[in-house]
């Protein structure tokens, strides 16, 4: 059996298409670690996308942490993937996104040893999901525009981030209605929301009509009482992100009745935890968004073959590929409109071409 002989961290930043606001942070580009893991003549790559108000991390403290987790796994076998992750979890007790990044790496090059794509070793077939589209905060008339754009090529849900200002909020949510007539929303406020101003907020949306699919995240992460009151109240299904980071959070969660149901994000909880809120929520009948945090090809893939080997998730919000420009990366799921699929290849499927990672940013 395969064993890691060496993981490296590369830093690079891919530009977005447009500015993407939320009521958390503005961003122009996405800051991204390549993990880059050899054992043997396989190579597997995952990545570490930091986002510092949901894990505190950011590219600095990645790159360090991975650092140390090479330290602690050299020589480790890819098929004790378990033991690494809790190795992971002992030496990077708050590198959520670095471990996440190494996790990830391990799959893929564990995979590619067997020759089998990461879902069939999973358990599950080749299955297409399908996925929603993000609208940032941004004016009414860019909200229809974009949402005419991207109903046109076939998308049906339509993520809109909210929380700054409730009446900029309902006439952008209003304005996507208009580009996209018929659509179905999940509003995301990132904590904007205190509780009983969420109640109102969408209980005002539905008052005007619009089919709410899920509320995410309307309070604080840590305000679990909010987080229950809002989903006695709201009528709609209510979603826990920045609340529902590790298997223990979800327990926390499902004890205080504080959601209906969770968003897992590769990034927050690794490939390991992931699967394990997977079946936590599924004994406890919670329902699954599979979420993502402006990943590179190689995290949207990883999250697309979880999805299709379990079958477990009912929403599904992988939809970065579609707010990056170019990237470096090459392969992993296909898109054709709202419709992803994971390619039948070893591994997450994916590629980086020699010399591709240069053009966007330095080594570390």
């Amino acid at each position: 059996m395969y064993r890691i002989d060496h993981i490296h961290a590369r830093c690079i930043e891919i530009p977005l298409q447009e500015v993407f606001e939320t009521s958390q942070r503005r961003a122009t580009s996405s800051p991204i670690v390549v993990v880059e893991l050899k054992a043997g003549e396989v190579t597997g790559y995952g990545e570490a996308t930091p986002v510092r108000y949901v894990t505190g991390e950011n590219v600095t403290t990645v790159v360090h942490d991975i650092a140390t987790a090479a330290d602690a796994l050299e020589g480790a076998q890819l098929n004790e993937f378990r033991l690494s992750s809790k190795k992971l979890a002992e030496v990077l007790p708050y590198g959520k996104s670095a471990r996440a990044g190494v996790e990830m790496a391990i799959f893929d090059a564990f995979c590619k040893s067997l020759g089998i794509p990461l879902y069939a070793f999973l358990g599950g077939a080749p299955l297409r999901i399908e996925t929603d589209v993000t609208i940032p905060i941004c004016p009414p008339d860019r909200a229809r525009e974009r949402a005419a754009e991207m109903a046109a090529k076939g998308f049906k849900l339509f993520k809109v981030k909210v929380g700054k200002d409730e009446n900029d909020d309902i006439a952008r949510v209003i304005a996507i209605n208009d580009g996209a007539p018929g659509c179905s929303f999940i509003i995301d406020a990132n904590q904007g929301f205190r509780p009983s101003q969420a109640v109102e907020f969408v209980k005002t949306l539905v008052d005007c009509g619009l089919k709410i699919r899920a509320f995410e995240q309307p309070v604080d992460a840590i305000d679990l009482e909010g987080m229950r009151y809002v989903t006695e109240h709201a009528g709609v299904p209510v979603f826990a992100d920045e609340s529902a980071q590790t298997p223990a959070d979800v327990i926390e969660l499902i004890r205080y009745r504080a959601a209906s149901g969770v968003n897992v994000k590769i990034q927050k909880s690794g490939m390991v935890g992931a699967l394990e809120i997977k079946s936590i929520c599924s004994a406890a009948g919670m329902e699954l968004m599979f979420g993502c945090m402006l990943e590179s090809r190689i995290g949207q893939s990883a999250a697309v073959h979880i999805g299709c080997a379990t079958s477990a998730f009912s929403v599904f919000d992988l939809d970065s590929d579609l707010l990056l420009d170019e990237q470096p990366v090459t392969g992993g799921a296909e898109r054709r409109g709202p419709v992803l699929k994971v390619p039948d290849r070893p591994g997450l499927g994916c590629d980086i071409p020699e010399g591709a990672l240069k053009d966007f940013g330095k080594s570390d």
